[in-house]
């Protein structure tokens, strides 16, 4: 198995794990504030990965370089728990496969990754289905299917911090000399103090009863560990092997295992609408990101043959 392959099954295994994440946090949600469950799994992540941190190597000017990854993730943390406990846990799976539309129109600008006329027409068509889904309550007057507006926009704020962090990632981690131990520990640090902070600003303690209660110490220690800090490093490593358009194409594999997971545990349904809207998203992600696929295969062919 080559780099190349062991990298994309870092990210489907993580693709996998993350697509049970809007589920786990509304359980969570159950018991607790959105920024007080972001607190406790990422305090406990932390703990977890701590003793890693500490053995690793840490190049000069680590911390400084990493920094980013950190802050675009704990805005797409805090985006997504709030706009989750105001709408569907199938509006973050669904707009999920909206994030290689945008990391293939923001590329050039970081990575000089180019966008053709197919990438083009794919983002118009993605971004049709993605107003759809975030103006859906209105659209359904009042129904909860879709849930809130200022959820959905929420949702909206976190998917685009989300697509910073993965061209970011391949940014910063193709340039330096970071171990996914190191970048994953940065990122979960940053995200604690950030959701601590929220916490702390909101006046919401995080010394909660929910503490005392087993199901739900139960659901936050699979959080911190089967979707913190297994989840960062696998993707944290696999970016560093395969394009961010590469990457950022799990959202597909989230979307189809979210739903399923979301209907089972949530009980959620989708409207004809909101299938419509997610269609349009995923018919233009993969309009989009085809011609850029297709091209880095054939490539990949002729130096092969040569």
């Amino acid at each position: 198995m080559t780099v190349r392959h062991k990298a994309l099954f870092a990210i489907f295994v993580s693709a996998i794990l993350w697509a049970s994440a809007g589920s786990v946090s509304k359980l969570l949600f159950m018991e607790v504030t959105p920024f007080v469950a972001a607190s406790h799994r990422f305090i406990l992540a932390s703990l977890i990965i701590l003793p890693f941190f500490l053995r690793v190597k840490k190049p000069k000017g680590y911390f400084h370089s990493l920094l980013p990854l950190g802050i675009f993730n704990a805005g797409n943390i805090l985006f997504y728990y709030t706009g989750l406990s105001l709408t569907t846990a199938n509006t973050g799976s669904i707009l999920g496969t909206a994030i290689p539309i945008s990391v293939a129109l923001l590329s050039p600008f970081f990575i000089k990754e180019p966008i053709g006329k197919n990438k083009l027409t794919g983002i118009l068509i993605g971004l049709v289905g993605a107003l759809c889904i975030v103006l859906l309550p209105v659209i359904e007057k009042g129904t909860g299917t879709g849930g809130s507006i200022l959820g959905n926009l929420l949702m909206v704020g976190s998917l685009l911090c989300w697509t910073l962090y993965i061209i970011f990632s391949r940014r910063i981690l193709s340039q330096g000399d970071f171990s996914p131990v190191l970048s994953t520990s940065i990122n979960i640090f940053v995200v604690t103090a950030a959701a601590t902070l929220a916490s702390a600003v909101a006046g919401q303690s995080l010394l909660s009863p929910a503490l005392h209660v087993p199901t739900y110490m139960g659901v936050l220690l699979f959080a911190a560990v089967g979707i913190t800090v297994t989840t960062f490093f696998l993707f944290q490593w696999g970016v560093q092997h395969v394009s961010a358009s590469t990457a950022s194409l799990k959202e597909y594999i989230q979307l189809v295992v979210g739903v399923a997971i979301n209907a089972v545990v949530l009980g959620e349904r989708l409207s004809l609408t909101y299938v419509l809207g997610s269609a349009l998203i995923i018919t233009g992600v993969l309009f989009a990101t085809r011609q850029h696929i297709t091209k880095k295969t054939a490539a990949a062919l002729f130096s092969q043959g040569e």
